[in-house]
């Protein structure tokens, strides 16, 4: 291969490149007309999947272990016995599908150094509007001796409000306590709500989930009901035990505010036969509170300014430097620094308060209050403490996946993890043997989310065999997915079926405007997701929903759209059966050769899930 003749021209952005160019790298897209042997970086990924995220998480991992004035990085956020700031930063949360999306870009760019070293490229011309982007690909080129030339791309319009973007240009330090701030008045109608009820309590065993997906029909009756437990509440007070909620207040359209919620924690405790008591992290808000987050901050603002001059441009993955340096500062210095705090020091008290506990259980998403939670409950007790992931663990959903070094205890400051983590079903436990855990830490249970999916409505489910395909569409919780997912089907619909109808179901918190897609005559509704499944043909699901898995199980047919700007964090990646559509073109073929009346493999409900109603596997956790 002539090494002078390899240029290439790294396109990024969702239009067709510029004309004129031998070699092009697609870096949002998975084709182009135009260059139709073009390179496709979403296609790269998805071929190198494992590796690439091995090597991404080696890469968070080495920050932490890094030294830094003769200590590591981890070690430097001891602010205190038996709490490590460091587990609790946006770093090692890894939020990728919304709080840190520019982990795609890393992804990405770890993918390309391998491109330059196979193909020899001498040459890159790099046409984005993306600044951060332009700087990694600077010390990219540099430490590859490779010439870069830039072709400067019109900016994507800001769909940010007014005010957030001028919170965008406050100094770090006013952002940290403008969220602060923020966050107490937001709760400060939770102060005290349930606080009596908790003190005195006879329950020993506390759950921790959120105040969110609240069953609003059972609400009103004054019993708690969630999406998260399905009917395990129910079920432990028929057994006779009691049982304390700590829930995080989440602002939905059935909850909008925290004085709403708090007026149904009251109503929860004076119900149920004293076997439940309710409280809300809110509760526990007060000035000592505040003042021991402050004092904290203080700290961690001492350690964020050295941090913030940490310079890794020299590392093995140094150009991803660009890319990471503001989710340091955000977390050491910026917004989510003071936020996080204050939740420690709130579960510290909510914990102080509690009489002695048998058992702690936890709806795990490994955010960074989760590992909160787990340095304070280590601190006050040596009691069981259980993760419990609700729903599925994606491949790409960085956040439960961690450098294999995280698991091996022979180090310092290690990451705070549960006593054990109780997995829904082969599929969950084979993730998580995989991304590093031992045997004995994984507890088998029913997956409460999705016991709805071994009913008779769900396992008798007739297709509907006459002129009308009924497509269930599954929105996403992110706007800027949904919008994409609905934007590939607006541009197919002209080209389907005129038999076809369009059930939508929003996300709760993500809205679906039916004037803003002229194209579609859709009908919208809110109804569960187990009264919809038997009434379409095929489900239609965004890049990310977790709505996706229960169409699956239902044995229905599922078309998972893939947005090249993001990665596959679809729960079907890799699963034989379900189809992925990334363009207008492609959906429509999916949706002209899927077999109406067929039925998916009978046997996925037990490939994915633990569906028994009975419990028996949560009964013995939970008395065990």
């Amino acid at each position: 291969m002539n090494q002078k003749n390899q240029s290439i021209l790294v396109w990024d952005s969702v239009e067709s490149p510029l004309s004129g160019y031998r070699r092009v790298l697609l870096w949002k897209s998975f084709d182009c007309e135009a260059y139709p042997d073009a390179i496709s970086m979403p296609k790269v990924i998805e071929q190198n999947a494992d590796e690439l995220k091995k090597q991404y998480l080696k890469f968070v991992y080495d920050i932490g272990i890094k030294k830094l004035n003769g200590e590591t990085v981890i070690d430097h956020m001891q602010i205190r016995e038996g709490f490590n700031y460091w587990w609790m930063t946006l770093i090692v949360e890894k939020c990728n599908y919304s709080k840190s999306t520019w982990i795609n870009d890393a992804i990405r760019l770890l993918a390309f150094e391998k491109i330059i070293k196979k193909e020899s490229i001498h040459k890159i011309t790099l046409a984005t509007s993306n600044e951060l982007l332009i700087k990694s690909f600077r010390l990219l080129c540099l430490k590859n001796q490779i010439e870069i030339e830039l072709q400067n791309l019109p900016n994507v319009e800001s769909s940010k409000s007014k005010f957030r973007r001028f919170y965008a240009l406050l100094p770090l330090s006013l952002q940290a306590i403008s969220s602060f701030c923020f966050n107490i008045v937001r709760r400060w109608s939770l102060r005290g709500v349930g606080l009596k009820e908790w003190k005195s309590t006879t329950g020993d065993i506390t759950f921790f989930s959120y105040f969110f997906n609240i069953v609003q029909e059972s609400a009103e009756k004054g019993q708690y009901k969630s999406g998260y437990w399905g009917h395990l509440p129910d079920s432990l007070i028929q057994e006779n035990i009691s049982t304390n909620w700590l829930h995080i207040y989440v602002k939905d359209s059935v909850f909008p505010s925290a004085k709403k919620a708090a007026e149904l924690i009251r109503k929860f405790n004076k119900s149920r036969e004293c076997k439940q008591t309710h409280a809300t992290l809110g509760t526990f808000l007060g000035w000592k509170v505040i003042w021991n987050t402050l004092l904290d901050w203080r700290l961690i603002f001492q350690v964020g300014k050295e941090v913030e001059d940490l310079n890794l441009d020299n590392d093995a993955a140094g150009y991803l430097w660009p890319l990471i340096e503001m989710d340091i500062k955000k977390s050491l210095i910026g917004s989510t620094v003071l936020v996080n705090l204050l939740n420690f020091n709130l579960f510290e008290e909510a914990l102080r308060l509690l009489p002695k506990q048998k058992k702690g259980v936890y709806l795990q998403e490994n955010q960074s209050w989760e590992f909160g939670l787990i340095q304070a409950w280590k601190a006050k007790t040596r009691e069981t403490l259980i993760g419990v992931p609700h729903s599925t663990v994606r491949f790409w959903d960085l956040r439960y996946f961690f450098d294999s070094r995280s698991y091996n205890g022979k180090r310092s400051n290690q990451i705070p993890r549960p006593t054990k983590i109780a997995v829904n079903g082969q599929l969950m436990r084979k993730s998580y043997l995989e991304g590093g855990y031992n045997y004995d830490e994984l507890l088998n249970v029913e997956a409460l989310r999705y016991l709805y999916l071994n009913t008779d409505d769900v396992k008798n489910i007739n297709f509907y065999n006459n002129d009308c395909i009924v497509v269930l569409v599954l929105g996403d919780y992110l706007a800027e997915n949904t919008r994409y997912q609905i934007k590939v089907l607006e541009k197919a619909f002209s080209k389907l079926f005129s038999n076809i109808k369009l059930i939508v179901k929003p996300h709760p918190n993500c809205p679906i405007i039916p004037s803003d897609f002229p194209g579609l005559k859709m009908e919208i509704t809110m109804d569960s997701i187990s009264s919809l499944l038997p009434k379409c043909n095929i489900a239609y699901t965004s890049n990310v929903t977790s709505a996706a898995i229960d169409a699956y199980c239902a044995c229905i047919p599922v078309i998972s759209v893939l947005n090249p700007q993001t990665l596959n964090m679809s729960p079907l990646m890799g699963f034989e059966g379900v189809e992925f559509a990334s363009n207008a073109d492609e959906l429509v073929n999916a949706i002209n050769t899927i077999k109406i009346g067929q039925k998916n493999n009978k046997k996925c409900q037990d490939d994915v899930f633990w569906l028994d109603s009975k419990l028996p596997m949560w009964k013995n956790l939970i008395s065990s």
